[in-house]
């Protein structure tokens, strides 16, 4: 996917008129988000109430992940969708079969079940160009993820980037997010993200082709649009513990901030861990270095913001800036996480402790809230580990701390000296002031720091198995420490 910056993508409706000829003469499987249902219909990931277990717990989970569901429902996102159907439909006639999510995940169900709806319709199954059609994504993360999934199912037009080929015959995948996430998961080149309902834990989709393409992945015949009318959170939200019957608010712009840091600095970390004698990529560096900035941005906004109103804030300057840092952090930061995967070969450890653990242990949080309340631990993970002294050998970790800091510092002059103890006083204090709430306080329940690894080990072996030793995305040993060091730190805070 080639994504300068979201400013350069344009709007759905724009991208349809412009091939208006090729897409009417293609059957199109119309993927799209829709509000989640009444309290008393199935959840995500079951097919009715009565398969439900009988485990009061379980049954208090579901629940939970229920009403957070509904309450992530914004009217705006819903509208957007509904608004872009009716123009494919009606105003462009494209020959379209409808297929929706209102789950916080796709399952491997509901990947089988629209990839048999999109061949009934007449899309032909075929890898690497031979495949026929065309699947439209519109609207959350859930609906993005989804596409995607069928897209690697029916054409598995994955490649390497080494190839630089982006015009590859065959079914295509045209995606219109309506959120920030949905964003976040339709930049992204990583595989979907499943919730396996009888594991409890979120998996990745990988199908044949992911397995094939070595240094990095990319989807051919992939097209991002961006609407103007994107739904983006508040910059902020005060942190008032829920009650009983309620679920955490969606993530505001501070938790996307924090949660791409968390992912950007295990990347670093995993590169300064890796051949100690390669040199990193200059432009991977300066990527890295230009989204550790726009994240800091963000995260100074919102503090700014809360220390001046304490209240939600979603208008003026400062909301404005923070929406561009984002919209144009997000494409890049995964654009890093591809091009460093082929250097790194281990998983992302903020990634895996969110598949691992959220659907079990915190059914009621937003996956990029999960994500952001990770960096503190991680940080102090790395603030204990010896520091890489290889001559001539830049450190990832103290570039990126000095981009934070020279970002925060209003001009200042910033020490050349910065240490990743610097970097942990930073994400300690800045993540209280944003609101970003403790992993402990996330957990339903009381779960005990064995159990939780236990899973983490589980969630390892099981990926393991679905990829075989050499697929990049099964933990290292060294890795799975991490991972267990960042976890222990994470809830202890």
């Amino acid at each position: 996917i080639t994504m300068a910056s979201a400013t350069a993508l344009q709007p759905l409706r724009n991208y349809i008129r412009q091939n208006i000829g090729h897409l009417r003469a293609t059957p199109c499987l119309l993927i799209s988000s829709s509000p989640p249902p009444s309290i008393s219909t199935a959840i995500a990931g079951t097919k009715n109430p009565d398969g439900l277990s009988k485990d009061e717990k379980q049954q208090q989970q579901h629940k939970q992940q229920l009403k957070f569901q509904q309450q992530q429902n914004d009217p705006k996102t819903h509208a957007f969708v509904q608004r872009n159907i009716q123009s494919i439909q009606l105003e462009f006639n494209l020959r379209t079969v409808p297929c929706t999510i209102s789950s916080a995940f796709p399952t491997t169900g509901s990947v089988n079940e629209a990839v048999s709806l999109a061949k009934r319709f007449g899309l032909k199954e075929g890898q690497f160009g031979s495949g026929d059609g065309l699947i439209i994504g519109i609207g959350s993360g859930a609906a993005m993820d989804l596409a995607k999934a069928v897209a690697d199912s029916l054409f598995g037009n994955i490649s390497s980037c080494k190839d630089g080929n982006n015009q590859q015959e065959g079914g295509s995948l045209v995606l219109a997010p309506s959120t920030l996430g949905g964003f976040m998961a339709a930049s992204s080149n990583t595989p979907s993200l499943l919730l396996d309902t009888k594991e409890e834990m979120i998996l990745p989709h990988l199908t044949s082709s992911w397995t094939a393409a070595l240094g990095g992945h990319c989807r051919q015949g992939t097209v991002v649009t961006m609407d103007q009318q994107l739904s983006l959170p508040p910059l902020y939200y005060p942190l008032q513990p829920p009650k009983r019957s309620e679920s955490l608010p969606g993530p505001s712009m501070a938790h996307y901030a924090a949660a791409m840091l968390s992912i950007l600095i295990d990347v670093a970390r995993a590169l300064d861990e890796s051949n100690t004698q390669q040199p990193i990529d200059a432009v991977l560096l300066e990527d890295m270095k230009a989204v550790a900035s726009a994240s800091a941005s963000v995260l100074k906004l919102a503090a700014k913001e809360a220390n001046e109103s304490n209240s939600t804030v979603q208008e003026g300057d400062s909301y404005a800036t923070a929406q561009q840092h984002l919209l144009s952090a997000i494409p890049r930061l995964s654009a890093v996480v591809d091009q460093s995967s082929h250097l790194t070969h281990g998983s992302s450890v903020p990634q895996s402790l969110a598949n691992a653990m959220l659907p079990q242990y915190f059914p009621s949080c937003h996956l990029v809230t999960y994500l952001a309340c990770i960096l503190p631990g991680l940080c102090e993970s790395l603030a204990t580990q010896p520091a890489s002294n290889v001559e001539g050998k830049v450190s990832v970790v103290e570039e990126l701390t000095k981009s934070i800091f020279s970002c925060i510092d209003d001009g200042g002059k910033t020490d050349d000296k910065v240490q990743v103890a610097s970097l942990l006083s930073w994400a300690s204090q800045i993540t209280e002031e944003t609101a970003i709430p403790t992993m402990a306080s996330l957990a339903f329940g009381t779960p005990d720091i064995n159990t939780l690894t236990g899973s983490l080990d589980s969630y390892d072996a099981l990926v393991g198995s679905m990829t075989g030793a050499n697929a990049g995305i099964r933990a290292s040993t060294d890795d799975f420490a991490v991972m267990e060091d960042v976890l222990h730190r994470s809830l202890n805070r």
